[in-house]
């Protein structure tokens, strides 16, 4: 019984459970059922590559952490032009990840995607807008940005934000719809406006072509969902190494975005390298641990991307031999699961400095307090009463990470469009903080010049 409550869990579900919202873990599941979303697209916007990023991001994100449901409706019988799904409309993308195409329902709050900035409708409603590097949303009746340059992962952060604002407005956040919440891919400075244009961004030419995916779970799969939206010319110059030996699990659906029902208990280098190949990209599969005795060979991918959250992994990132790594992590409780922090490698301080071996006994320590003050929430007391799971089960639930897939991609953004960064010559991001509650706090350090290291790359596909 401890395990099928544990492994089958909704990660974002989670969020209720830890933070004391919910009495018991069929409440804290039912109050999700109870978020809804409706998204709406016009013509102009549905023939944007970046705005159907944003469409498609948005669903993929809202079906795993809003239960009650996705609809969709607009210009759905545009052609599809970012290949995340068969099918060769827009809306037989919607219907292959899950939407529901209908009017929007009465209370459901609204995202337009792209469009102009409109009468106010009396409800939540916001608008998401993009150009270039440059993402975000805006609430609907403020004028957002002129599309001049699409750049299909800007689109991305802008869908997963447009989600990451509807949980909160659902999660009774008062400031959730009356304010402008976007990043600048390009300029991660706190400093600098994303509602303005930088006229140093540049052309996208070529792109990074061969890429190291450390860990295919939550993070590992939104890296591949933003690499997948990049406009290759030829997918086939594209070469994946998917590297991990888990499978995945009823919960992983929650916050991974490839993963479906019918995926349980397929290995998920497997689910991934179906859905790389399903997109015309080159895969190998690695199905062994990246320990420390990993190596990485001269003919195989300098550049990694890694999304594991084990810090014995982490450790030794700056030492298997990549050319460069770029790395994030997510916090994992109800008050800090939308905390984003981004390294990139090399950097003055190195990864065994980062994730020293001597602090895990005293990580230990604060997870048994951790564990300790989450048993004394509704839900674990309920699930005690009734004799559902013993105390080793409760302290393994609790150590369990509260999860939202819209996190997973804002990261997955912001690391992809480093790594295209790089190739087009600009300065590193070496490490950088953001926290979704309030993305204008955020802090970036970035590398004095740009590096001397050099990728495969393949053309960009151009407008």
């Amino acid at each position: 019984m401890s395990e099928a409550i544990i492994d089958d869990l909704n990660r974002t579900a989670k969020l209720f459970i830890d933070s004391g919202a919910a009495a018991s873990v069929d409440e804290a599941v039912a109050k999700l059922g109870t978020f809804t979303m409706h998204l709406t697209i016009d013509a102009g916007s549905a023939a944007s590559p970046t705005y159907q990023a944003a469409l498609l991001t948005a669903l993929n994100c809202g079906l795993r952490s809003l239960l009650g449901g996705v609809t969709v409706d607009g210009a759905l019988d545009a052609p599809l032009v970012i290949p995340v799904t068969g099918g060769a409309t827009l809306g037989d993308a919607v219907i292959e990840l899950g939407g529901v195409i209908a009017p929007c329902p009465l209370n459901a709050p609204l995202v337009v995607i792209g469009g102009e900035a409109t009468a106010d409708p009396a409800k939540f409603a916001i608008r998401t807008t993009c150009d270039g590097w440059r993402g975000g949303i805006v609430p609907l009746t403020d004028v957002g940005l002129t599309m001049r340059t699409e750049f299909t992962v800007s689109g991305a952060l802008a869908g997963a934000l447009a989600v990451a604002e509807v949980f909160a407005h659902l999660n009774g956040e008062a400031m959730a719809g009356h304010r402008s919440v976007g990043l600048s891919l390009w300029q991660l400075d706190p400093d600098s406006s994303w509602l303005l244009p930088h006229d140093d961004e540049p052309m996208i030419v070529d792109l990074p072509s061969d890429f190291w995916l450390i860990g295919l779970g939550h993070l590992g799969q939104a890296y591949l969902w933003a690499i997948g939206l990049l406009p290759y010319a030829d997918p086939g110059d594209v070469r994946l190494f998917l590297q991990d030996v888990d499978r995945a699990g009823k919960s992983t659906k929650s916050t991974s975005l490839l993963t479906r029902a019918t995926d349980e208990r397929r290995l998920k280098t497997r689910i991934c390298s179906d859905w790389a190949e399903q997109r015309g990209f080159d895969t190998a599969i690695i199905e062994r641990r990246f320990d420390d005795d990993f190596r990485r060979s001269a003919n195989e991918p300098g550049l990694a991307l890694c999304g594991v959250d084990n810090p014995d992994a982490r450790r030794i990132l700056d030492e298997a031999g990549f050319a460069m790594v770029l790395e994030a992590g997510l916090g994992n409780g109800a008050e800090d699961f939308r905390l984003i922090r981004v390294h990139s490698f090399p950097a003055v301080k190195r990864s065994a400095e980062i994730w020293p071996a001597v602090a895990q006994a005293g990580n230990a320590d604060d997870r048994i307090d951790r564990a300790a003050t989450l048993k004394g929430r509704p839900a674990y007391v309920d699930l005690r009463d009734k004799g559902d799971i013993d105390e080793c089960g409760l302290t393994r639930l609790a150590d369990v990470a509260v999860g939202a897939p819209f996190v997973g991609v804002t990261a997955a953004a912001i690391v992809v469009a480093q790594a295209v960064r790089a190739v087009t010559g600009g300065p590193r991001v070496t490490v950088a903080n953001v926290d979704l509650r309030s993305i204008d706090y955020r802090s970036a350090l970035t590398a004095p010049e740009p590096d001397l290291i050099t990728f495969a790359t393949a053309k960009a596909r151009m407008p």
